[in-house]
């Protein structure tokens, strides 16, 4: 035990002493966290849009206001398609309504009067999208003229038979921030402590510093443990860090407790570390050390770890890849805890898998560490 406090103790100097290595293990993750957090989202609202008016009536004009809110976003009149289009061909608008001179005259004669909706396809998830939106705008719109007609005619309605009625469970509003955002935590988990790791083992060997390890009797295993100690408390850090940075800067709340998230976060803070020295066991430079973690980290971490495609809706060989990757265990016990209020006790599936792979990846980089070069 005092051959690890004593590796862990060294570790914390030469941590302290190169202060781009401080800068790498605290500011970067914050910085990471908040540049992810303002950047990434599928929620499309407040597109780009305009409208070409050729009736200029009040039912036109009725229309031109329900398009215009939340998800549509006025920026531009426009007199013609040829203007139009070319704005669309910039990018300076995503949709445009089209609404035809006799638009009004169709519908007080009772026929079917067609608008047109310009949407640029150069986004297609975007561009699905907004065509469900505009379809939703015109089907409202068309239940009041329907409402309208009826009451002039003096019909009388028997009630819609079937009515269905959609409830949004955990993430009620349908805001991608709230579970992108909280999902970013293991992301930053994920590559900082695998990085910094890596980096401190790899530097130890390119400097030359490892051989006086070397000619000591420490353990391999006391020298690992006593490496990954100090990037387990600046991780533990950082993690408090971007939980609150989640909570006051983003105003994003958690319905869980963060009781609940502090052990599966700590196993998997030592997934990662683990990871970083599997990692600088079979890498001799600092920079082949950072680009092989950055790339064993960053492309599962938002492929296959449920961030932004759900595991379910990969293919089969997706499937596989995210299970061998335990972000994707950590993502669930993130949404669990932030969205469904789950507790440590539903989720002790994710963390059993978590301490598997930690214990699995430590032993087998004690295994691949040596305690000689060649």
């Amino acid at each position: 035990m005092k051959r690890i406090r004593a590796i862990a103790i060294k570790e914390f100097k030469e941590i302290w002493r190169n202060r781009l290595f401080l800068i790498l293990a605290f500011i970067v993750p914050f910085l990471m966290f908040v540049v992810f957090g303002y950047g990434i989202s599928l929620d499309i609202e407040n597109m780009p849009s305009s409208y070409i008016d050729h009736d200029g009536t009040r039912l036109s004009r009725d229309l031109v206001d329900r398009f215009i809110g939340r998800y549509f976003k006025l920026t531009r009149t426009v007199s013609d398609l040829k203007e139009a289009e070319n704005l669309l061909r910039k990018g300076a608008l995503r949709a445009v309504l089209v609404i035809p001179p006799d638009f009004s005259k169709k519908i007080y004669r009772g026929e079917t009067s067609d608008v047109q909706v310009l949407i640029d396809g150069g986004y297609p998830y975007t561009s699905i999208t907004i065509k469900g939106y505009a379809e939703a705008i015109v089907s409202s719109y068309n239940r009041r003229l329907l409402k309208e007609r009826i009451e002039r005619s003096g019909s009388l309605t028997s009630p819609v038979p079937v009515k269905a009625q959609t409830r949004y469970l955990f993430n009620e509003s349908l805001r991608s921030s709230y579970a992108l955002i909280p999902g970013l935590i293991a992301i930053v988990l994920l590559m900082n402590p695998a990085v910094l790791t890596a980096i401190a083992v790899a530097r130890e060997k390119e400097f030359g510093t490892i051989y006086n390890i070397y000619s000591t009797p420490v353990k391999k295993i006391e020298f690992l443990l006593g490496k990954i100690i100090p990037y387990l408390i600046i991780s533990t850090i950082n993690f408090f860090v971007v939980v609150a940075t989640v909570k006051v800067l983003f105003a994003i709340p958690m319905k869980g407790s963060i009781f609940d998230l502090i052990p599966p976060a700590i196993v998997y803070v030592l997934i990662n570390v683990s990871i970083g020295l599997l990692i600088s066991s079979v890498t001799r430079t600092v920079v082949s050390a950072q680009i092989v973690t950055l790339i064993v980290t960053i492309i599962p971490a938002f492929l296959y770890s449920g961030l932004l495609i759900p595991v379910s809706n990969l293919g089969t060989e997706g499937k596989v890849m995210a299970h061998i990757y335990p972000t994707m265990y950590f993502m669930d016990v993130i949404h669990g805890v932030y969205l469904k209020r789950l507790g440590l006790f539903q989720m002790m599936k994710e963390m059993g898998m978590l301490i598997l792979y930690f214990i699995l990846l430590f032993s087998f980089s004690v295994m691949v560490f040596k305690k000689r070069e060649g």
